[in-house]
């Protein structure tokens, strides 16, 4: 068992303890401000997520709290298994099955379609479940999921559309429309872009995902090379000036209400999957393009284009009248 005290790691205000458990490193900050409060308090923590015996009942409060520990959620995550806690957090985790997370999710996710319920309530109580049973809680069990499309329903972004909204924006509203369409870089990874990760001599930006925690090299045409160049800098560092995507929709959601276009930025990342995989690219190309955890992630925003095929149609058939009667005396004979 380790201990930080405040001040020691990242600014911490309070002690942080680091151990541990059942093979697994967790960690936790704790409330103590004192070496001696910070023992005890570590102590019950490690106690409370310790193995149980087979006799003893582990809620399911106590397997996602551990869970938890250990995991480090991100926000948004954490948020819906607290929601899960609170609608089920008293049930024996040996005794939670299908049924029972797809009652949660009609509870929890009603009007919303299959995909928002996975995501949300089975992705989380699968993956408890499973942690719950490598430390011995109860029986691995499969937890059966309902089927979705995989297909995304967002259309890629229309080069129609793209040219209106560049040919109506200037400034940084202009170089982020830009951005988004060449690179299909995520609205929250581009705002945190930092003049610092351009290499504009040599055309290259180093690009980060959040969502994967995965970082990248990307090469910028000429053009979007330009217009970075021309673009005044922020003294923040940042290369756009919009702390989140809330404050660009403020000033996009009008500009298309006037041009009368429908228009969202991930609409540019669907255009560059569908783009690059039109083009030539195979998937693996398109998943590190797009910093995408993985390809069938990356296969989600691909639509396929209908290209012409040579002849082939009723052109054909009507070129063949000929060969028709030809067939026929081939087959009196």
């Amino acid at each position: 068992m380790q201990f930080y005290a405040p001040g020691t790691r990242k600014g911490n205000r309070t002690y942080v303890v680091r151990a541990h458990v059942n093979g697994r490193q967790v960690e936790k900050v704790l409330e103590a401000t004192t070496r001696p409060d910070a023992k005890r308090e570590a102590d019950d923590f490690l106690a409370s997520i310790h193995g149980r015996a087979p006799d003893e009942i582990v809620t399911f409060a106590h397997a996602a709290r551990a869970y938890m520990a250990w995991k480090k959620p991100r926000k948004d995550d954490a948020k819906w298994i607290n929601k899960l806690i609170a609608h089920m957090g008293t049930r024996d985790v040996r005794e939670i099955k299908s049924d029972d997370i797809r009652q949660a999710a009609d509870a929890l996710c009603p009007k919303v379609q299959n995909e928002t319920k996975v995501r949300y309530v089975y992705t989380p109580c699968s993956a408890i479940l499973h942690y719950a049973a490598e430390q011995d809680w109860c029986a691995y069990r499969r937890i059966r999921r309902p089927s979705f499309s995989r297909r995304s329903k967002k259309s890629p972004a229309s080069e129609a559309t793209m040219r209106l909204l560049l040919g109506n924006t200037d400034g940084h509203q202009r170089l982020l429309l830009a951005w988004l369409y060449e690179t299909g870089q995520r609205i929250g990874d581009t705002l945190r872009l930092l003049w610092a990760d351009l290499e504009l001599k040599r055309g290259i930006a180093r690009v980060g995902s959040r969502k994967t925690d995965d970082h990248g090299e990307i090469g910028l045409s000429p053009r979007l090379v330009a217009m970075l160049a021309n673009t005044p800098k922020l003294a923040s560092g940042r290369v756009f000036p919009w702390g989140d995507r809330h404050n660009v929709y403020r000033w996009l959601k009008p500009l298309c209400k006037r041009l009368k276009v429908s228009y969202t930025p991930h609409q540019s990342r669907h255009a560059m999957a569908t783009d690059m995989r039109a083009l030539g690219y195979d998937m693996k190309a398109i998943t590190e393009r797009g910093l995408w955890r993985d390809e069938r992630s990356a296969a989600r925003y691909v639509h396929h284009r209908s290209t012409a095929v040579g002849e082939r149609g009723v052109v054909l058939l009507l070129k063949g009248k000929k060969r028709g009667k030809s067939a026929k005396k081939v087959a009196r004979q």
